[in-house]
């Protein structure tokens, strides 16, 4: 299917006790390039992605079933730029094939902001700022620099970005000297949070982060420059930090707190190296040569985009679906800050599947409520990195699901989570956490 094609949409399938999906194997099959499913087989499995009720519940599956339909690809149009530069990552490197899905995202939203561009739902005044706050947790040496330089030029941008500012004045200055619109690319961005709760000097930046994901004004007297105001502030994050440090930076408290729930969190899986040289012209053409149609449409400058009443009915459909299979595993304020992000990438899947106009429908949608599922996904992985200990308990809890299961319990009966609540007794859980290991225990149990 190519990127200019209309969305498919397949027969509903159940989710809970179904087995990951699977693909038939073909008779005869050409290495490398045949182990990719092949384009109509892929649409037809991503349909039925399109339709399921629980996405979420498919989203784990993918995860634990270790299939070869994988959770990007539940969230990547094939034949689009994100589709060609998770290819080159995962054929050409041995980089995390999540920086791609994170800097693509990243870098459009950013464009689109830069030039002014919003979105509003159909029948309602409130112009949407497409700006995105992005943190990657990755491995050390992910590439992160290299993929996005990659994508840059790609796409022709020149982004203005954010000098590190010392200090709150300087965070001021900076935002008005640019316009009120930037970049901020900041690696270490978990030491950069714990800088800021500390209270030293970064920590006038708390307040000042928080007005401008609000896009209130910011202001500053001093005696010697008088007031400086930037009055409307729209700032793009696209921030990064080594993963196994992360819980020597931030706590399960900072996560509760107001400014890290209002970022967006991409957990990318470590890779063996197994690349020495990566082959950048050939990436660079490959990747110029999806980007075109994108580039071509970001020269058009600012513009208007409209969720359909249509496209907007499917949201409320699907968040309300969400929102009821969740229950209490994460917390209400994430649920609702996250899936908030779903009217911008609504926007990013109109661009990348390249529809024409502004006027953006159910298909973008579709793509776009999987891309804030896999963001609740991450949240919960990123929660617990976050605590060593509940990680640890995660562990422990799976290694007792796979033994249970090949002794020939049934993960969805009773006494299974009866037992598993006794087995739990023996932790220290709160009750969220209790629920959360439930409901992980039974999507393991029931793709083992």
């Amino acid at each position: 299917m190519s990127a200019q094609s209309k969305d498919p949409v397949g027969p509903s399938v159940s989710t809970g006790a179904d087995k990951p999906l699977q693909r038939k194997k073909s008779p005869k099959r050409k290495a490398p390039s045949a182990r990719k499913p092949r384009p109509q087989a892929r649409d037809k499995l991503l349909a039925q992605l399109l339709e399921s009720a629980d996405g979420r519940a498919l989203l784990a599956s993918l995860y634990v079933g270790r299939q070869e339909l994988t959770v990007l690809d539940a969230v990547t149009p094939p034949g689009s730029l994100l589709d060609t530069v998770i290819r080159q990552l995962r054929e050409r490197t041995d980089l995390p094939a999540e920086l791609g899905l994170a800097v693509v995202h990243s870098m459009l939203s950013a464009a689109l902001a830069q030039a002014g561009s919003t979105v509003q739902w159909e029948g309602e005044a409130q112009a949407i700022e497409l700006a995105l706050w992005t943190i990657v947790l990755a491995p050390s040496g992910a590439g992160k620099t290299f993929v996005r330089n990659l994508v840059a030029s790609a796409l022709g941008l020149t982004l203005q970005e954010l000098p590190e500012p010392g200090s709150g004045r300087v965070f001021i200055d900076s935002m008005k000297e640019l316009g009120g619109r930037a970049m901020w690319v900041r690696d270490e961005y978990g030491q950069l949070m714990a800088a800021i709760a500390s209270g030293g000097p970064l920590g006038p930046l708390r307040d000042l982060l928080l007005r401008t994901y609000d896009h209130a004004k910011l202001e500053v007297n001093t005696k010697k420059d008088g007031l400086v105001t930037v009055p409307y502030p729209v700032l793009s994050i696209f921030g990064s930090t080594v993963d196994s440090t992360w819980a020597t930076c931030i706590d399960a408290a900072m996560l509760a707190d107001g400014l890290l729930a209002r970022h967006l969190f991409v957990v990318a899986k470590h890779r063996p190296m197994s690349v020495p040289l990566y082959p950048h012209a050939a990436m660079t053409a490959a990747i110029e040569e999806a980007a075109q149609p994108l580039k071509e449409r970001l020269a058009e400058g600012t513009q208007r985009f409209v969720i359909t009443q249509s496209a907007r009915e499917l949201y409320e459909e699907l968040w309300r679906q969400t929102a009821a299979s969740l229950a209490d595993a994460i917390n209400p304020a994430y649920y609702r800050r996250i899936t908030w992000s779903t009217s911008r990438y609504a926007v990013l899947y109109h661009l990348l599947l390249g529809r024409p106009g502004t006027s953006v429908g159910r298909d973008a949608m579709r793509w776009a409520w999987r891309m804030t599922q896999l963001h609740l996904e991450y949240a919960r992985q990123t929660l617990a990195l976050s605590d060593p200990a509940f990680s640890s308990k995660v562990e422990r809890i799976i290694a007792w699901v796979e033994q249970r299961v090949h002794e020939g319990a049934d993960p969805k009966s009773g006494g299974f989570v009866r037992d598993l609540c006794r087995h739990l007794s023996h932790d220290k859980v709160t009750a969220q956490e209790a629920r959360y290991l439930i409901d992980l225990a039974r999507k393991i149990g029931q793709n083992r």
